[in-house]
């Protein structure tokens, strides 16, 4: 739901939150991607989806880059400036749930 990311990166902005995108391909399909969509962030390459993996948003054997996206899955995990994980959410495929996500968390 990266629409709803672009949607509220000015509440996003007012709490000095930083989002990143995650996946698998390479630098230019991504870059592609975020220019054509006018998203608000970067997207952080997981060659191998070792980091996917490690946060269980990934089967490094799967087709695409999150389980079970057949379901619609996007997860989200809240990382601090410290590197400790405030949230993890399985699903925020809605503007809505990306908004009550900001607002538990700010």
């Amino acid at each position: 739901m990266a629409h709803g990311y672009r949607e509220l990166a000015d509440k996003f902005s007012q709490h000095d939150i930083v989002i990143y995108g995650m996946n698998d391909k390479g630098a230019q399909v991504n870059k592609e991607w975020v220019e054509k969509e006018n998203l608000p962030f970067k997207v952080l390459q997981d060659v191998g989806r070792k980091v996917g993996a490690a946060l269980e948003m990934s089967d490094p054997d799967g087709d695409r880059y999150v389980k079970k996206s057949e379901e619609g899955r996007r997860p989200a995990v809240v990382i601090d400036e410290n590197g400790f994980i405030l949230a993890w959410e399985q699903d925020m495929n809605t503007t809505e749930a990306i908004e009550d996500l900001l607002n538990r968390i700010t």
